[in-house]
């Protein structure tokens, strides 16, 4: 019996689950573009970085980035077009737990820099950034090349509902398990590659693409809204909620905050425990997931107005 033989026997067993190492091409075809839809761009990225938080010195050590074609229309992915990967120095010693998490190490990475102009070739044409953590990577990649800012993002960790498909964790590596995948984690490039699987998949429940979920979700307005004069004595029921505290650093506003799809749900919670005038700013995928640190003047002062957010 051959490998081929075997893993069919065992797939057909209820007592068994086989998984595959994911291997993808640098040209991969997902699938072929045979009616000639009109494609977008799109560019998934990961990070690996010396902790968590770029404002305090934090710096990204491995960046991958995989530019794509997919259908603007069927949201489908259709094949990798470009790509850049590159280590670089952080000019300071890599964590010990950062070396056990990733392998990357001192000698690996020393006298390596990221070349902007490959970024910039890879990003050309990109209209859309996708990270399985948009919130964490976004902040560094702002901070390690500021034309980032402009750009739209999603979020397949916030934005798939990974919940709805009974999975116990959002993990890269456990959704891949989960897909019959696995790969060698936390390494930028293998990240990135299991989220093309990923993406490139329908999603558990037959109805439509991951891909396609994720692209919806990111053409939709949100709303971070401010509970500004909410009375102290309820902030426990608004934190019991989600709202996070801000405390009016970087020029934003002090006060507890949350990010919604349905602002008028908030206003009417907020209402409920009497902060009366919230202020609420629309969000599209161009600003959403950027740090409080990197939000720009203009946002701060939309935010301050009291007028209805604007309905897109």
């Amino acid at each position: 019996m051959n490998i081929d033989q075997a893993t069919t026997l065992l797939e057909a067993h209820a007592d068994y689950r086989v998984l595959r190492r994911l291997c993808i091409a640098d040209d991969q075809v997902f699938v072929e573009n045979v009616g000639g839809e009109p494609c977008g761009r799109l560019a998934v990225i990961d990070t690996e970085t010396t902790g968590l938080k770029p404002d305090l010195g934090d710096r990204i050590i491995d960046l991958a980035i995989a530019t794509c074609e997919y259908g603007r229309e069927s949201g489908r992915l259709y094949r990798v077009v470009d790509r850049y990967e590159s280590l670089e120095d952080p000019e300071a010693p890599i964590p010990p737990e950062i070396v056990r998490l990733t392998g990357i190490t001192d000698a690996m990475v020393r006298g390596q820099r990221i070349d902007e102009g490959g970024i910039a070739r890879a990003l050309d044409g990109v209209g859309l950034v996708i990270c399985h953590n948009a919130r964490f990577d976004r902040a560094f990649l702002e901070a390690r090349y500021p034309a980032f800012a402009r750009m739209p993002f999603a979020c397949s960790l916030e934005e798939v509902p990974w919940e709805l498909w009974n999975m116990n964790t959002t993990k890269l590596d456990y959704i891949g398990f989960r897909f019959g995948l696995f790969h060698e984690g936390h390494r930028a490039r293998a990240d990135v590659d299991m989220l093309l699987a990923l993406l490139a998949r329908p999603a558990p429940d037959g109805e439509e693409g991951i891909l396609s979920l994720l692209l919806a979700s990111a053409r939709a307005p949100s709303w971070r809204v401010h509970a500004v004069g909410l009375p102290i004595e309820n902030k426990d029921y608004a934190s019991a909620r989600g709202y996070r505290w801000n405390d009016g650093k970087f020029n934003t506003m002090r006060a507890w905050w949350i990010e919604t799809r349905d602002e008028q749900v908030e206003r009417q919670f907020l209402a409920g425990l009497g902060c009366k005038s919230p202020r609420v700013v629309r969000q599209t995928a161009r600003e959403r997931y950027r740090s409080l640190a990197a939000r720009t003047e203009s946002e701060t002062n939309e935010a301050a107005s009291d007028r209805p957010a604007r309905r897109g």
